[in-house]
């Protein structure tokens, strides 16, 4: 999900007015008392560092890691968190537990908005975590002599102090644009948040007793899932082979003979279809498969999938940082058949092209840690 002015975040007034109503008339009043500007500071005493995260789950996930990163190296200051949406599911569980922390909906960018919600938060750090640079806000954090950083995110009209960019092509508009005093080395810090040991306990499960099953993986958008299914279905990779089928955008238990979340762990017959109902599987799936394409991918789907260690092909659209030599880009179904018929036939090149990928991911991760340190140690110098 991708921030908009339509959401009410931006600085139009229209679009503003109609994200409170639909708020209030919902029965969220905090997040319409939130957008313009209404929040309290985290309670205790201490300067304010304010992490303001997007409307992504990959911005909500990272804000919240780098907020706990920064809170076992500082504990002398209060941390406010904001979003735009609320994924209770990321946000809980990595903030449970932290102390002089205040976290909520953040504010829209309305001129009111912005100056209700810098008196009320004084900040003396902003960080913003791929999320919208939004152009108000910005200005008169800069004008208060706040320290500014920006994550993942792209350039604005305002300097800031550092740029902390996820790819090439994000560091090229930072150093286009020329508003950052420091433009860090571009690294995908999701890489970090993945699992990183491959576990084949699916694997032994899933073909107890069936000899060589082969077992395969397609993720991408749920529209194209039922057409890849179809032409998996009538291909001979079904004869011998089970398929899981996943989406960063929600269930696809309608393309599928069963729902991951229900499987008793018994053998799975050859010519299943498996429907992957619980992203916290991908990790197993990635591990356990012979091959897998990812037609579309958020970013931290693409690392999960190169740390799996199995040979994993992309769609043209797939963005993983920095791709390494060996990434494979596949347009349509009938390709990525032809591609794991091949692999059938030719596990050792599998297992190579699972290596590859691995060791892609362990560079990724080896850099993000070494610019996740700079960051940290730059707002432990605040």
């Amino acid at each position: 999900m991708s921030s908009a002015d339509g959401d009410g975040y931006g600085s139009g007034w229209w679009p503003a007015l109609r994200a409170d109503l639909r708020d209030r008339w919902r029965g969220e009043r905090a997040r319409a008392n939130a957008r313009r500007g209404y929040l309290l500071p985290p309670r205790g005493e201490g300067k304010v560092i304010w992490f303001k995260a997007g409307a992504s789950r990959e911005s909500v996930l990272l804000t919240c890691e780098l907020l706990g990163a920064l809170r076992e190296r500082r504990i002398d200051v209060r941390l406010a968190l904001t979003f735009e949406y609320d994924y209770a599911d990321i946000i809980e569980p990595r903030v449970r537990g932290l102390r002089k922390i205040g976290l909520g909906y953040g504010p829209g960018d309305r001129p009111a908005a912005v100056t209700r919600v810098m008196q009320r938060l004084e900040p003396f750090g902003l960080i913003l975590v791929d999320t919208q640079p939004y152009a108000h806000l910005l200005d008169v954090a800069a004008r208060a002599g706040t320290h500014l950083a920006a994550f993942n995110t792209v350039p604005s009209g305002t300097g800031v102090e550092a740029a902390y960019p996820c790819d090439a092509a994000q560091a090229r508009a930072w150093l286009d644009a020329g508003t950052a005093q420091y433009v860090a080395e571009p690294t995908d810090p999701l890489a970090l948040f993945v699992e990183a040991q491959a576990d084949t306990t699916l694997r032994s499960l899933a073909a107890v007793g069936q000899g060589e099953l082969k077992l395969w993986w397609w993720h991408g958008p749920i529209i194209a899932a039922g057409d890849f299914v179809r032409h998996w279905r009538s291909s001979p990779l079904a004869t011998d082979g089970v398929l899981f089928v996943s989406s960063d955008e929600g269930d696809v238990s309608a393309v599928a003979d069963l729902n991951v979340s229900r499987w008793d762990r018994g053998a799975l017959p050859a010519g299943n279809v498996v429907a992957v109902d619980d992203l916290r599987w991908i990790a197993a799936v990635a591990s356990a498969i012979d091959a897998g394409h990812l037609q579309s991918a958020a970013r931290r789907t693409g690392w999960q999938a190169l740390a799996g260690n199995s040979a994993i092909s992309f769609g043209p659209g797939v963005a993983i940082a920095a791709p390494h030599d060996e990434v494979v880009k596949l347009g349509d179904a009938e390709a990525v058949l032809r591609e794991w018929q091949t692999l059938h036939s030719e596990p050792v090149e599998a297992r190579r092209r699972g290596d590859a990928g691995r060791r892609r991911f362990w560079e990724e991760r080896r850099r993000a840690q070494k610019v996740m340190d700079e960051f940290l140690q730059r707002a432990f110098d605040w």
